[in-house]
């Protein structure tokens, strides 16, 4: 059963038991749009709401002041040399798909996983045309080269190097027909020949380095500080773990979820609910100064107060950007740093999340406004 499922359960026995029914609830994202929030009002039988904001007057006065800042950084002409090599061969695949009938509208994550999705429903049904079946190889090539260019773009060259490693190791083992076409796509080797010269020099994405000079400065200002780091994939919470640790006074140590997974190195990634434990006493002590985390780190953990939260890379959820950014500025002062590459989706990601946060206010304003004037109706009735 899901948490929200057994919350949903527990109201229900609840109401049916009590004789003097009363229900708070309290949550820092309740969800984006009227339809969620008016199903929360009504499962757990909420007749008011009540929401505040950092602005709200009446709790400004008992807020911690938080230092909001995005760092924006440029993306490499060298970096950018491969990002045009590799966007070469998705807008052909993007345009195969749309020529096929297949994939409708802009070719983002989210529609061509929704595309992804249909054509292998359609194949697995026992639908086995032409057509189908080279939609799907273009599909899943389109979609590993969506994920190569994100990470290119936003996490470190070690992340992308990795994925394209195994890319290449999946065409060897014949794992699927996508990956061997994809392979031999001329953009696609001219690509990694760049790749492996950077790499040769040493070169890593200009967001490590800010970040490395970020967390250089905090401890320096305040040697006691303790810092979480949010990214979104594993092989990038490692990869900045292992650059703060050559910095003198940081002790880091990456914070993930449970499930084991292997990298291309042969480490393996993962942490039991044991180790997590153990990770969070040792941060709560000192031992750790530097958390690098994933969304495990978000909400539901006995995390304490932290200086400074760093997002390695904007989310284009409003809900995880607060759940984020509510780990500073509760006790004390605290800041929160948003690193930003100019030009990628890392900019689309970040203005996602703001235009949803405002909605998610509005559609809580709305659905304030509704339950008011159904007790105003009852009220009236009443009288």
């Amino acid at each position: 059963m899901s948490k929200k499922l057994f919350l949903c359960y527990v109201v229900v026995k609840y109401k049916a038991q009590a004789k003097n029914k009363k229900i708070l609830g309290l949550t820092a994202s309740p969800g984006s749009d009227n339809y969620t929030i008016n199903q929360i009002a009504k499962n757990l039988g909420i007749d008011a709401i009540e929401l505040r904001t950092r602005d709200s007057e009446d709790v400004k006065e008992y807020l911690q002041e938080l230092d909001y800042k995005v760092v924006r950084i440029d993306f490499p002409e060298e970096f950018d040399k491969i990002r045009q090599l590799l966007k070469k061969i998705f807008d052909r695949k993007a345009n195969e798909l749309k020529n096929r009938k297949l994939l409708f509208g802009p070719s983002t994550k989210k529609n061509l996983l929704q595309t992804q999705g249909r054509i292998m429903k359609a194949i697995m049904s026992g639908n086995k045309h032409f057509n189908l079946l080279s939609g799907a190889s273009a599909c899943a090539q389109t979609i590993k080269l969506q994920h190569a260019l994100e990470l290119l773009e936003t996490q470190t060259l070690y992340s992308f190097h990795e994925y394209i490693q195994d890319i290449f190791e999946q065409a060897k083992q014949e794992k699927s027909k996508a990956v061997k076409q994809l392979v031999k796509q001329p953009e696609f080797n001219s690509a990694y020949i760049l790749l492996t010269e950077l790499l040769a020099k040493k070169k890593e994405h200009p967001k490590l380095l800010e970040l490395k000079s970020i967390i250089q400065q905090q401890i320096t200002e305040n040697p006691k500080a303790k810092v979480i780091i949010f990214s979104q994939y594993r092989s990038t919470v490692s990869r900045i773990c292992k650059e703060l640790n050559s910095i003198e006074k940081i002790n880091a140590k990456v914070f993930v979820g449970q499930a084991k997974k292997k990298t291309k190195s042969g480490e393996e990634i993962g942490l039991s609910q044991q180790e997590q434990k153990e990770i969070i006493k040792e941060f709560k002590s000192g031992k750790i100064n530097i958390l690098c985390s994933t969304s495990i780190g978000e909400e539901g953990l006995d995390i304490p107060e932290v200086n400074a939260v760093i997002f390695y890379e904007p989310i284009p959820s409003a809900i995880r950007k607060i759940q984020r950014a509510g780990r500073t500025a509760r006790l004390m002062k605290g800041n929160l740093i948003i690193l930003m590459t100019r030009g990628t989706r890392d900019e689309a990601y970040y203005y996602a999340a703001f235009h949803k946060e405002k909605k998610m206010y509005k559609a809580i304003e709305d659905v304030k406004k509704e339950l008011e004037n159904k007790t105003k109706a009852k009220q009236k009735t009443l009288f």
